[in-house]
């Protein structure tokens, strides 16, 4: 069993504190107690690394805690009907419905500290065409991804995760080309020698901040603005199709960014590092913010789809194979 702490391949060995009658289960390694949920429904639920990799001001932890305003909020479990979410642990659920307070309040989550962070961990169940699974969401300091020996130290997380997920803020970058290039080197760099190879690995670049980025859109892409500013939670009714659309979207954002933003090297450097390399545009928030506050309410545009092409890249393919043929028969697909 993966740890959700160290990340070691280990075993979790069953103990009962005296006077306690919760029983513990130890990491053999880093002696870490996992949650019951997690140890004993590990095969029903497996766990998938989500991992936010980017610089500083770039939207890692405001992204995290949209997606679990969505999970929480809005009315996924309506349109899927065996879909629901649960924290793990004390810890999960404090950050969840914690992040949704704040945001339902117009403030924002802080900025992640430096250090190795804890996951939150989230059971994830009925999910359409996606196999049921347990997300470990690791997010740390921006800082940690400015150098590859600062990534080593801090973001040791990035080499368990299938899918690597590259957050990147346009409006924030001086130079584009440079700013990705740099964050990607580093990235590649750092996953060497955390002895992880990144052509084991899925790449998903994120573009954040959407809603700034849209406004520099011209006639060309109005495609891409509208897919932004139309996004809703209906649209995910029905998830096959929508996932092929996700398919199509990321062509187009592969166009821009070769054609806008001019970054060859950087589309060069991943297609040749990675098992493939997909694309995605979101905003978190729906808008901009004033004085680190959100002047209206939050308004997530697809929110979802780094989770889901995290999810569809950390799969087999019979393994999504076999849920889809699930779902066909009950008729959700």
């Amino acid at each position: 069993m993966l740890c959700p702490f160290c990340l070691a391949d280990t075993k979790f060995k069953p103990t009962k504190p005296s006077g306690s009658l919760a029983t513990l289960y130890l990491c053999s390694d880093c002696k870490e107690p996992a949650p019951a949920l997690y140890v004993q429904d590990y095969r029903q639920y497996p766990p998938v690394v989500i991992s936010a990799t980017g610089f500083r001001q770039h939207g890692k932890t405001v992204y995290f805690a949209a997606l679990f305003y969505t999970l929480k909020k809005l009315s996924l479990a309506r349109d899927w009907p065996d879909f629901f979410t649960m924290g793990l642990n004390e810890d999960s659920l404090d950050t969840v419905y914690g992040n949704v307070r704040l945001l339902e309040g117009g403030a924002l989550p802080d900025s992640t500290p430096k250090n190795f962070p804890r996951p939150t961990m989230i059971r994830v169940d009925g999910v359409p065409i996606q196999p049921d699974c347990t997300l470990l969401f690791f997010d740390t300091g921006g800082e940690c991804f400015e150098k590859p020996t600062q990534l080593v130290q801090f973001a040791g997380f990035v080499r368990r995760a299938k899918a690597a997920m590259l957050l990147v803020s346009v409006p924030d970058l001086e130079d584009p080309r440079s700013g990705m290039q740099k964050l990607l080197n580093t990235y590649i760099v750092g996953m060497r020698e955390l002895g992880g190879k990144t052509e084991e690995q899925d790449l998903v670049v994120v573009y954040t901040k959407a809603d700034q980025l849209a406004a520099r859109f011209s006639p060309n892409w109005e495609d891409l603005r509208a897919y932004l500013v139309k996004g809703s939670i209906e649209d995910l009714v029905r998830t096959k199709n929508y996932i092929e659309r996700m398919h199509k979207v990321s062509e187009r954002l592969l166009a821009f960014t070769e054609q806008e933003l001019h970054a060859y090297e950087f589309v060069n450097a991943a297609e040749a590092n990675f098992k493939s390399v997909n694309f995605s545009i979101i905003s978190a928030l729906g808008s901009g913010t004033s004085d680190g506050r959100l002047p209206v309410a939050i308004a997530p545009r697809r929110i979802l789809d780094p989770l889901l092409w995290g999810m569809e890249k950390s799969f087999s393919g019979s393994e999504r194979l076999w849920q889809r043929w699930l779902n066909w028969l009950s008729g959700t697909d």
